[in-house]
């Protein structure tokens, strides 16, 4: 029964996958390519696409994590936004007939799909097949392997995984915290095949870039460090996080911004952040506007319907916002959605037709890492020592003591992250106990595959599941 429910879950992603993630979900997919026909390069050379357009996907958890971690504003029902914003917190309808179901739905299944060709193309590398470069389609197919299921371990509560040597662990699934070993092992085979490699990963792979073979393995030291990191559902648990690990990654890790070449929409997707800036869409919430201005509320004020522009000692305030002095959103889905700045950071991507570079990570995001982890080893000198190296906009240097390293570190995260990659400011709330109380901090296998499995309906947040497991019992106010 074990291996039939992970079959059942394996097969559902299949069945509703396709590479055009905008089709009905309804519609199946009439043909089962063998392993030997996935296994090529061309699927290789798909594994980075299918992964980012997965992650940034409209249908998909990238927007309603924005505004769960009170970093974007939105009251619009899309995506499920209005739902999981709404104060106080709810829980997550896991219903497979709920209208908002394909902010988990879609991503669950495409990051199963990818796991599957990754799958295959590892088979038959192991079983000696020979392509043009062997450690560059080995380290894109164990960055496939590594990246869906961290991927998964990141947004579920559980992950069923199978890889080149079938299901694992019986047919059960990983809890999230066994799941992510579990990636940062394949991943760490990615590295190992890049870092032998000599090899340049063009835009066949990565749309608009030229990438070496030590680039590529910066990129994925960065990206095992962030999966790591961001997987702690709270502080203990991040606490607890193995951070030698960590630092090792860090160190090797970005020395240059990840770039995404975009296309104006035609096959690479970067639309949690398209509607995360969009004019009439998200807006900047009060909470991060509070950090960075002076004498300026983190909460709207009950009463008012407009603030005057806010000051801040960092300048990239004024270069990274745009202040408004109108609401989008309706007053009776609740004034708290309100707020008097959006993102302009990324407007020359919009006004270019959606075909300039955006940002899958920040070399500002390794250094984060690498700061946090010297913090959690004891070196708050080191860690301070990392920050003060970055732009951080003209503020003074933070000086080496613990809290302040701290709080630095989450500012950055929040400011200068901020919609690059996706759900990063809800896993950085989430790790420390910000969100706000019955916030769920994880979301569970979508209902739709439960029902395929047989598997009982289950769900979090409000205040189903367990306590600080399950929905947040912190929060930031």
């Amino acid at each position: 029964m074990k291996n039939i429910k992970l079959t059942f879950l394996a097969a559902f992603a299949l069945m509703f996958y396709s590479c055009d993630m905008e089709t009905d979900l309804e519609v199946a997919n009439e043909e089962e390519p063998t392993s030997e026909e996935l296994a090529n390069e061309s699927t290789a050379n798909q594994l980075f696409q299918s992964w980012y357009n997965t992650k940034n996907n409209y249908e998909g958890p990238g927007l309603v994590t924005n505004v769960m971690a009170d970093q974007i504003t939105m009251s619009w029902g899309n995506m499920a936004m209005w739902d999981m914003s709404s104060e106080p917190r709810i829980e997550w309808n896991n219903s497979s007939s709920y209208t908002h179901r394909v902010a988990t739905e879609s991503y669950f299944n495409s990051l199963n799909a990818i796991l599957s060709d990754a799958n295959a193309l590892t088979i038959q590398i192991e079983e000696g097949l020979e392509f043009s470069d062997n450690d560059k389609v080995e380290s894109l197919a164990r960055f496939g392997q590594g990246a869906a299921i961290g991927s998964l371990a990141l947004i579920f509560d559980r992950v069923y995984a199978f890889d080149e040597t079938g299901t694992l662990n019986n047919g059960e699934p990983f809890s999230f915290d066994e799941a992510i070993p579990l990636a940062l092992d394949k991943l760490d085979l990615a590295i190992a095949a890049a870092d032998r490699g000599d090899f340049t990963l063009s835009e066949g792979q990565v749309y608009g870039q030229s990438l070496t073979s030590d680039q590529w393995s910066q990129f994925l030291n960065t990206l095992a460090a962030r999966m790591y990191v961001n997987s702690a559902r709270n502080a203990t648990q991040r606490a607890a996080l193995d951070w030698d690990r960590i630092l090792t990654y860090a160190e090797n890790g970005l020395t240059y911004d990840f770039a995404v070449g975009q296309d104006g929409w035609n096959q690479w997707w970067p639309d949690f952040i398209a509607y995360s800036i969009y004019p009439g869409w998200g807006r900047v919430d009060m909470r991060i506007i509070g950090m960075m201005a002076d004498d300026y509320p983190n909460y709207w004020p009950a009463g008012e319907t407009s603030l005057p522009e806010a000051t801040s000692p960092d300048s990239r305030f004024d270069e990274y916002f745009e202040y408004l002095d109108y609401q989008d959103f309706s007053e009776d889905r609740g004034t708290y959605h309100w707020s008097t700045y959006r993102q302009k950071r990324w407007d020359d991507w919009l006004s270019s037709g959606f075909t300039t570079d955006l940002y899958e990570m920040l070399q500002a995001e390794n250094a984060t890492y690498k700061a946090e982890a010297h913090l959690w080893l004891g070196d708050a000198a080191a860690a301070a020592a990392v920050l003060n190296g970055m732009d951080r906009g003209g503020l003074p240097d933070v000086p080496a003591e613990e809290d302040a390293v701290a709080d630095a570190i989450h500012y950055e995260r929040m400011v200068e992250l901020m919609n690059t990659g996706m759900g990063l400011g809800y896993y950085e709330m989430r790790g420390k106990d910000l969100l706000e109380p019955g916030t769920l901090l994880h979301f569970p296998i979508p209902g739709a595959a439960l029902d395929a499995a047989g598997i009982p309906y289950y769900t979090f947040g409000g205040s189903t599941g367990t306590p600080g497991e399950d929905y947040s019992t912190g929060g930031w106010r």
